[in-house]
């Protein structure tokens, strides 16, 4: 079990926490410039996000909220829940905490120079190994329980492209079926797969949402090509029926698992409609009684991707609501209701159930301007989900 930090620790980490305000981003940037000459390190990470900046921005974020809640880490509980699902999903090894935690001192010392004084550097290597301990142990938690359940295994899995599927201009979708032919963990709508690229010149870890809905057979992910994407660039040009994928078990907590019987509504522009998709095949296919509510905004609604089945589910006994906004062109989704214009957060705010949660997935401007609107409306944070593709991010 992991021991408490010493309450002078404690107080010198607090300390730091102007220093880090002033100087986080310039410490994490360092740390990844280091860490980034280990191949196998710089292979976990998005460098996208690491070239425009926003994993550095998210780390420094990460830091300075364990410096300001060091004594509280109850209120930390999401953001590492969050941190386990990330790990877990791109295979974090125990001996790489410490490689990680010598970048990070030592950005510390580089940054901050006489002012990081031996006391600092100490109370800052107690800080690191304890959260390192925390989540080293929580994460072996999560590799056997993913292990232990029916279809479940651990680390890498090889699956085969069984068939691919133009849903849009932009958007393909990749049905995945494991070659060894035994049965696949049900995910829980909402989670993602990680994938190993290693080949075509690739070597990076990426993750895509899942949009089936959780069976035995297999998973299927949309992804939406970027013209600059290496990644989904590869997926859409290299990537063929029955070439071969290793994959992690399915990751990730921006699923409906802990509201009950709560009312839900999805919010999402482009491609962040992946997750809600996985969520409204399987409300249909368990035949659930919560009330669900999509609202999805896309350029043009009559060349979005999942026409076909949301037309469907649109047309079910107990259908959700669905609601779409965009360009309508010269769409036929009668069975869907279709606005011109964007998604707005008064908009959302008027059609919410006072009990409801809302879920918001698609680009990084939309999500953060739809939960700053609804917040300042008057619905609590708490009841406000969100999920980035790529880092994460402080999001009022």
């Amino acid at each position: 079990m992991t021991q408490p930090l010493e309450s002078g620790t404690v107080e010198i980490v607090k300390a730091t926490i102007p220093a880090l305000e002033a100087h986080g981003l310039a410490i994490t940037t360092t740390m990844y410039a280091s860490l980034m000459r280990d191949p196998a390190i710089a292979a976990m990470f998005n460098q996208t996000d690491q070239a425009n900046g926003r994993q550095p921005h998210a780390l420094a974020a990460a830091v300075l909220a364990y410096a300001r809640h060091i004594d509280h880490p109850e209120k930390l509980e999401s953001a590492l829940n969050l941190i386990v699902e990330r790990h877990v999903a791109v295979i974090v090894k125990p001996e790489q905490y410490p490689v990680v935690g010598k970048a990070l001192l030592g950005a510390i010392k580089t940054v901050l120079g006489n002012a990081a004084t031996p006391e600092i550097m100490h109370a800052w290597g107690d800080a690191y190994r304890f959260l390192a301990d925390v989540l080293i142990a929580r994460e072996a938690s999560v590799y056997e329980e993913r292990s232990a359940v029916p279809g479940g295994w651990r680390e890498w899995r090889e699956f085969r492209v069984e068939k691919r599927i133009r849903e849009s201009e932009t958007v393909t979708s990749f049905w995945l079926v494991p070659i060894d032919k035994k049965p696949v963990l049900r995910h829980e709508p909402g989670q993602f797969l990680t994938f190993r690229l290693d080949r075509d010149g690739l070597n990076t870890r990426r993750s895509y949402s899942i949009s089936s809905a959780p069976n035995e057979m297999g998973y299927r992910i949309s992804v939406k090509r970027d013209p600059k994407g290496l990644v989904s660039r590869w997926f859409h040009d290299q990537l063929n029926v029955g070439d071969i994928l290793n994959v992690t078990p399915p990751s990730g907590d921006f699923t409906l698992v802990e509201l009950g019987a709560s009312p839900a509504v999805l919010v999402s522009a482009g491609i962040g409609i992946t997750p809600f998709m996985s969520m409204l095949l399987a409300a249909r296919a368990n035949r659930q009684d919560r009330p669900l509510r999509l609202v999805h905004g896309d350029h043009d609604v009559s060349k979005m991707p999942f026409q076909a089945e949301l037309s469907e589910l649109a047309t079910m006994p107990t259908a959700p609501a669905i609601d779409l906004f965009g360009s309508l062109g010269s769409n036929g989704t009668l069975s869907m209701t279709c606005h011109a214009g964007r998604i707005s957060p008064k908009w959302v705010f008027d059609h919410v159930e006072h009990n409801a949660h809302v879920f918001v997935c698609g680009p990084r401007s939309f999500q953060r301007d739809l939960i700053i609107g609804l917040t300042q409306l008057g619905i609590e944070r708490a009841r406000v989900h969100h999920e980035f593709f790529g880092s994460d991010e402080p999001v009022a």
